[in-house]
């Protein structure tokens, strides 16, 4: 039994995130190209992470039903809680998208304001 199992147990929460309590304070951040499934499985595996999240993914994508954006947001449960990083210029795909990635399997819906990849500022996102 790890010692955040062991606290939670005897009632100590160790990082409470909106309705996610996480065995650590400790989150994988999107990283454009490399926050794929079998890294975040890598990751996740070495230990001590609360929380890991997707690579940015296009909302719109997700609502086309883009074979890509599909790869990117799979999930596995082995790495949860996990959390989806969305990028768009549109309230409602945002909103859309959002509700998609957590019927699949998402705990959190992390919301990109700030990338200044030419892929995200050329769509008006970011």
């Amino acid at each position: 039994m790890s010692l955040a199992a062991i606290l939670r147990r005897i009632g100590v929460i160790l990082m409470k995130f909106g309705d996610l309590e996480l065995e650590s304070n400790l989150f994988l951040s999107p990283l454009a190209g490399y926050t794929n499934l079998p890294f975040r499985l890598t990751v996740k595996g070495l230990g001590a992470l609360g929380l890991v999240t997707t690579d940015l993914v296009n909302a719109r994508s997700l609502l086309e039903k883009r074979a890509v954006a599909f790869k990117m947001i799979a999930t596995d449960p082995r790495e949860q809680p996990m959390s989806v990083q969305l990028f768009g210029g549109v309230a409602e795909e945002m909103r859309d998208a959002a509700l998609m990635v957590q019927e699949r399997g998402a705990q959190s819906v992390d919301i990109n304001m700030g990338c200044p990849v030419k892929k995200v500022t050329k769509t008006g996102s970011g």
